[in-house]
């Protein structure tokens, strides 16, 4: 098991080859770690609650691989049951004492609840990030918001909750499409 401090640091120091990376770096996708997992199962560190985006990549923005994160994705990186069901089995049966919500810089969603009404399944997605967000226009202030009603949600969880109190922490941050770069939220 793996404090949540370390798994931070884990996650930054990962960035941060990301950005410095060669074409063709990445983590640990070999044979032998299939193998390795597929007998002993997986251990990831941190879990990571991001975007649907094609340009949002976690195992490739912190140059981790198999079996290193648990991702959750959906549009707009927002939460419901399924998604909290995940993350309470993150903590609880695998052990990661991180949790970290990655939103992002052009994030579609937050600009279809931002731009006008839509049609279809993704009106229950620009809805929970409209009551997120409320009023607000600017599409960087809007997706901290959005990040920040996620963190809510997940901290709403009496099991999260409870594993707070045992060193889970659960953290903000977001991926800027442009650079490479995550920044972590220090204040939501």
């Amino acid at each position: 098991m793996v404090e949540a401090d370390i798994a931070l640091k884990w996650l930054i120091e990962g960035n941060n080859d990301y950005i410095d990376a060669e074409k063709n770096h990445h983590g640990d996708i070999s044979l032998e770690k299939r193998i390795h997992t597929h007998r002993h199962g997986q251990n990831p560190f941190a879990v990571i609650i991001t975007c649907s985006d094609s340009r949002v990549i976690p195992e490739s923005i912190f140059m981790k691989g198999i079996g290193d994160l648990f991702v959750i994705r959906l549009a707009g990186n927002v939460i419901g049951d399924y998604g909290l069901g995940s993350v309470e089995y993150a903590i609880e049966h695998l052990g990661c004492k991180l949790v970290m919500v990655m939103g992002h810089s052009g994030c579609g969603a937050v600009a279809a609840a931002l731009d006008k009404d839509h049609s279809g399944y993704i009106v229950e997605i620009t809805k929970e990030i409209k009551k997120a967000i409320g009023n607000e226009m600017s599409p960087i202030i809007a997706t901290k918001l959005n990040i920040k009603n996620t963190i809510n949600k997940i901290k709403q969880s009496e099991i999260v909750k409870h594993e707070i109190m045992n060193g889970v922490k659960v953290v903000g941050s977001i991926y800027h499409t442009h650079s490479g770069h995550v920044e972590i939220l220090k204040k939501l």
